[in-house]
């Protein structure tokens, strides 16, 4: 992807991408992440965090789910629901296996993750690694409704 195309899959509310899992087109992914959450004016911080919790778990896909450098596929989906907003990364890696007691919410990467979203769940099978990420908007009195 260059800097002047935007993803195809891309409205008002949702946002759609498929590419290679590449350090160059993931950078690209986390600035039209960014600009998506901006278009729903949300207030800066927030869009940033978005954007960097995104560019972190699409950072892991290229460095953990495709370590032998050959690379593989990368899916990106934002959506916002009224006043929630729902990220998710997927690759088709397999990640190298964890030394025992060892989880991969153990990672820095996630534990950033963790602390910029406000819910995060990681999923990771034979066919590949989910990382789905969710912030609750405040309501208009400017208090967040708690999620499950």
């Amino acid at each position: 992807m260059d800097s002047t195309s935007r993803p195809s899959g891309c409205t008002e509310t949702s946002l759609h991408c498929h590419w290679p899992a590449s350090p160059r087109d993931i950078t690209e992914l986390r600035y039209e992440l960014v600009r998506w959450a901006h278009d729903l004016d949300l207030p800066g911080h927030l869009a940033h965090a978005i954007g960097l919790a995104g560019y972190e778990a699409l950072t892991n896909s290229v460095t953990h789910a495709y370590p032998d450098g050959k690379g593989g596929p990368v899916e990106l989906h934002a959506s916002r629901d009224h006043d929630l907003i729902a990220v998710t990364v997927i690759d088709r890696g397999r990640w190298k296996p964890l030394p025992p007691g060892r989880t991969m919410a153990d990672g820095r990467g996630f534990r950033l993750i963790r602390g910029l979203a406000g819910h995060v769940e990681i999923t990771a099978s034979d066919e590949g690694t989910t990382v789905s990420m969710t912030w609750q908007l405040p309501h208009r009195d400017g208090r967040a409704r708690s999620i499950a």
